[in-house]
């Protein structure tokens, strides 16, 4: 159901006042405007700076507004852009519950236009919330095509091949209708007939855009399954849900994968096992910073809504919330209770439940006495799998693949002492013991060998040394909650050793 067929359902059925979330004034200007036409009614859209126009312009109280309205003929729609911060007064929001009753009665409707949802109590009931979705594929395709014509300057334009307006739509996907206009003009001023260039520029204002607006980046992300040193269990695991993503799976009955949750110690290859996986699944990336879209203002919980949104319009994506906990921190009833981060922590709980469509969540983190228990029920992600620090045989294969990436033979130096060498090593500190004997060796003016690897392991001090009981504690918690990521019995191997 389009957006303007739901508000011309809300007002037949006697809805009083329709609010619609959007940061697009023109595009809910326009859907009330074709929701009015449904009834052959009239429309006014009323600013505090314009007035109601046309009926009335010198209402640009927002007191004079609700007056306009009850006296306007029926049926009627009044359009007021933000006039949630009117509703902060308590005189204003008094007079539209004392509206309500007549505007049910005699057919009129007040449409409000906001950023964010701001609701005062006692009008709750009346009030109908309606979220603007982002531009689908056909009203991209109509804007390209007002955007193409526009820059001719009159000339009949050049028309754009189907394949070429596919590519540009699929990259200008997950816009707002402002900010895809901005794109393909750059795009078309860029190259008429939008080639590898143009679709590139779009691409790059997407990414720009994403980032600034809702705190999305969409990450490069080389790294291969294969390119993940150790976590043989969660690899395998990857290799079986990627083939859900196959066309002929939902033929079989297979629904999406959802998601994973990896918890775990820091260094130990959470960050790179989500790049991985959106690797192996054959989709991009996005970075979903989660401190900064909740944040501490007002509109957090619509923040989260439209980043979550623009991911599901970038379908099939996967979404990388990296140390989730620290988004959600305050949720819990023990930590103080904020009410905010618990709506929040609900709406997001609520979309991992209940989402649609190809989007793959991969969420990381570092201290589980502060994951929310919601985010732990089955049906929010497929699999919790615990990253723990690699036993021998991912060391090996961590110092090999660091050895490879910086075009050194591991044959040529002896890679099993050194593994042996680190036993409570994570995957970032055995990297820098690569990094750190290369150096070494350069400072030397000589290549490099065993016996720089060996110099530097010695000297580094791992982060076990200092956070031992942290990490117990982890694996202790462990025990019982999460699959193992790493090689099937490194952990009982691991509880072996410390109890040796």
């Amino acid at each position: 159901m389009s957006v303007a067929a739901e508000i011309a359902e809300l007002w037949s059925a006697g809805t009083p006042v329709v609010y619609l979330v959007t940061p697009e004034e023109d595009r809910a200007v326009a859907a009330c405007e074709a929701a009015a036409a449904a009834f052959d009614a009239r429309t006014g859209v009323w600013s505090s700076q314009r007035g109601l126009e046309p009926q009335a312009p010198g209402a640009r109280d927002p007191a004079a507004l609700l007056d306009a309205l009850a006296k306007a003929s029926a049926p009627f729609l009044a359009v007021a852009l933000d006039f949630h911060l009117a509703l902060e007064a308590p005189a204003v929001a008094r007079r539209l519950r004392d509206l309500v009753p007549r505007l049910t009665a005699e057919g009129r409707c007040l449409a409000i236009v906001a950023p964010r949802v701001a609701i005062p109590d006692g009008l709750q009931g009346d009030v109908a919330v309606v979220r603007l979705p982002l531009p689908d594929d056909a009203e991209l395709s109509a804007l390209l095509e007002v955007v193409h014509a526009g820059l001719t300057h009159g000339a009949a334009p050049s028309p754009l091949s189907a394949e070429v307006r596919h590519r540009a739509l699929v990259a200008a996907r997950g816009l707002s209708e402002v900010q895809a206009r901005r794109a393909f003009t750059r795009a078309l001023r860029r190259d008429a007939v939008l080639g590898p260039d143009a679709i590139a520029a779009i691409a790059a204002e997407k990414k720009r855009l994403l980032a600034a607006d809702l705190g999305l980046e969409l990450v490069e992300a080389p790294d291969r399954p294969e390119d993940l040193g150790g976590l043989a269990t969660f690899k395998a695991w990857m290799e079986e849900r990627a083939l859900a993503f196959d066309p002929d799976a939902s033929r079989f009955g297979l629904p999406p994968p959802r998601g994973v949750l990896l918890v775990g110690v820091q260094g130990c290859g959470k960050s790179l096992a989500a790049k991985a996986a959106a690797a192996r699944l054959g989709v991009p990336i996005l970075r979903l910073d989660l401190p900064r879209v909740l944040g501490a203002r007002a509109g957090a919980e619509e923040g989260l809504a439209r980043a979550l949104e623009a991911a599901e319009a970038l379908a099939p994506v996967a979404l990388w919330v990296d140390e989730i906990e620290k988004g959600f921190a305050g949720s819990a009833p023990g930590e103080g209770g904020d009410p905010r981060a618990a709506r929040v922590l609900g709406a997001f709980s609520t979309w991992l439940q209940e989402r649609r469509g190809p989007v793959f969540v991969v969420a990381t983190a570092n201290d589980v006495s502060r994951l929310p228990p919601e985010l732990l029920r089955r049906g929010r992600f497929d699999e919790l799998f615990f990253v723990d620090l690699p036993d021998l045989e991912a060391r090996r294969e961590i110092l090999e693949l660091h050895l490879r990436r910086r075009g050194r033979d591991p044959g040529a130096v002896d890679v099993p002492s050194i593994a042996e060498l680190c036993p409570d090593y994570s995957g970032a500190e055995l990297e820098q013991v690569v990094i750190g004997a290369l150096h070494r060796a350069y400072a030397q003016g000589r290549e490099l060998e065993t016996a720089d690897l060996r110099r530097i392991a010695q000297d580094v001090v791992p982060l076990f040394k200092t956070y031992e009981e942290q990490i117990k504690g982890l694996r202790e918690w462990s025990r019982g909650r999460a699959r193992v990521a790493g090689r099937p019995g490194a952990v009982v191997d691991l509880f072996r050793r410390a109890q040796g």
